[in-house]
């Protein structure tokens, strides 16, 4: 998984061409951290049916361990003016048995909004140009999708890293999925903070955190920590006020800051 994330973050840095990687990528994890579902970049491209612009890509989708179904590659259909979906060819197998391929020639009729959850954010992170290695969409809203699991997914600003001295530093955002809620009972929906690494000695800390709830279609400030300005231009870090620790293994922070330490 560790080495997927940082061969795509590498290469979305560097301006190397998505297909010059080795797919899948993961998306999303469940609790033991087993990816259960990844995107192949290569096969993300963009067609015209009945005059609408549609795009296409192959996922992969891994069920529980428990079950006799293994790894199962799905071919999506995303219309990105309605963020609908739909599925244009299933290739399952068996734990034991040989691939079979399903599916019929797509039909319009077929796109129906995803319902929440992982896919719900997978078609907006496609629409959108977040996903790693994938360029056939225009980047909207500047996030770069990174990693998620069952409670929470990590995003991080393109073009955001900055090296400060011998350290790393990057403005990411910490979705709580479902919500959460600070020390003192209030809500937060999500976090904004610029992590500072420093990759000799493999600690991490937070230069600037503002925890917000989302309310109407805005975002509300409910706690935040550390200068603002630090989160638009990480160079701007006082890193000799920062005190740093480190992540816990296997975290999302220790994940991100083990692939901005590879990249520099």
């Amino acid at each position: 998984m560790m080495n997927r994330l940082m061969v795509a973050l590498a290469l979305a840095a560097s301006g190397v061409p998505a297909s010059a990687a080795s797919p899948p990528f993961p998306f999303a994890h469940d609790d033991a951290g087993r990816p259960v579902l990844e995107f192949y970049p290569a096969t993300a491209a963009k067609f015209t049916a009945a005059g609408r612009d549609l795009l296409r890509i192959t996922v992969k989708e891994t069920p529980p361990e428990r079950t006799a179904q293994g790894p199962v590659d799905v071919g999506l259909v995303a219309d990105c003016q309605s963020r609908q979906l739909a599925v244009s060819q299933v290739t399952a197998a068996t734990k034991d048995g040989a691939p079979t391929t399903s599916g019929e020639a797509f039909k319009l009729s077929e796109l129906k909004p995803p319902s929440g959850g992982m896919y719900q954010r997978f078609v907006v992170a496609l629409c959108d140009g977040e996903l790693l290695g994938v360029q056939v969409s225009p980047a909207r809203s500047g996030w770069v999708h990174f990693v998620e699991g069952p409670q929470r997914a990590l995003y991080y600003v393109s073009g955001s890293m900055r090296k400060v001295g011998k350290y790393r530093a990057a403005s990411v955002r910490l979705y709580e999925l479902g919500g959460a809620q600070l020390p003192d009972g209030r809500r937060i929906d999500a976090r904004d903070a610029v992590w500072v690494i420093d990759c000799e000695r493999k600690l991490g800390a937070v230069a600037y955190e503002r925890a917000f709830a989302r309310v109407g279609d805005q975002n509300q400030t409910v706690e935040s920590m550390g200068d603002e300005k630090a989160f638009a231009d990480p160079s701007l870090v006082e890193v000799d006020k920062l005190t740093f620790g480190r992540a816990a293994p296997g975290s999302m922070q220790a994940q991100f800051n083990d692939v901005l330490c590879l990249m520099n």
